[in-house]
């Protein structure tokens, strides 16, 4: 970053219904975090049910203040209890590509013309919400035209686990090759049940284990695994190059299929981060 400036004030901010920020004037920069600091008589991060960010109208990341929190936590942020940080790029990324990819550059050439952040609150009582962006200039520099235009989105989906002791193909946003496929960096299932998992492409199985054994795995490489949620985390030591979790047809993927076991049913909530253009989907 070398800029961080402050939200526009968000409109509409009530114990329950939607806040709305315009994000406009960061249009021509390039978007690396959004900073958001929660106060007011009683607002917690478990009251804000909705994060979403939206491009030309069209969503392009969302979570719950709760999940986020969560997420941030296992990458290795430390945590405040009244703020949350959404962030695009991967800071502890071992290459230049690896750090930066994900920022949203939202100069003239990406075809992002509006830029608008919701936050949907449950709840609250009197809150008070605000906050800044860290940006960049939006340039092109040699060497990063590949991944200039790719955006670190986050995309949701509910699912009823059927039964216990059952393993299902998990509906994860944009898997399939035949619909596009996408390019995953993270998978984070919100399960207080699930126990193994086991990820599949062209008929091979790449993951294979017990949750458990996952959650060490991910602790050795410096990750902070939390109660009640899985990360399927490709990108575990911190490169992206061959490491990113590819089933589009153009890398050769024909079939992706994720499983889940799980010792009992329960409604969970699946969020993906994939690295992929405004274009898609």
């Amino acid at each position: 970053m070398n800029k961080i400036i402050p939200l526009n004030p968000f409109q509409n901010v009530v114990a329950s219904g939607i806040a709305i920020c315009d994000l406009n004037n960061f249009l021509g920069s390039t978007l690396e975090a959004i900073n958001l600091t929660l106060s007011g008589t009683t607002f917690s991060k478990s009251m804000v049910t909705l994060i979403q960010l939206k491009a030309n109208n069209k969503v392009i990341w969302e979570s719950s203040g709760s999940y986020l929190d969560a997420s941030e936590i296992y990458k290795g942020y430390a945590a405040n209890a009244n703020r949350l940080c959404i962030n695009f790029m991967e800071r502890s990324g071992r290459t230049i590509n690896t750090f930066q990819s994900g920022a949203i550059d939202l100069s003239t050439a990406s075809g992002i013309t509006s830029l608008r952040l919701e936050v949907t609150t449950s709840g609250a009582t009197s809150p008070a919400l605000a906050g800044y962006a860290e940006l960049s200039p939006a340039i092109a520099v040699p060497g990063e035209e590949s991944f200039r235009f790719l955006i670190q989105r986050r995309h949701r989906i509910p699912y009823t686990v059927p039964a216990a002791n059952s393993k299902v193909a998990l509906p994860i946003p944009h898997i399939d090759p035949s619909g596009g496929g996408s390019v995953y960096k993270r998978f984070f299932i919100y399960s207080a049940n699930l126990t193994s998992v086991q990820a599949v492409r062209n008929g091979l199985a790449e993951f294979d284990l017990p949750c458990a054994d996952m959650n060490q795995i991910q602790v050795r490489a410096g990750r902070s695994p939390q109660a009640n949620m899985f990360v399927f985390d490709p990108i575990l030591d911190n490169v992206q190059s061959g490491r990113v979790w590819d089933t589009r047809p153009s890398a050769g993927v024909q079939q992706a299929i994720f499983y889940g076991t799980f010792s009992a049913t329960e409604n969970i909530t699946i969020e993906t981060e994939e690295l992929i253009p405004l274009s898609m989907y």
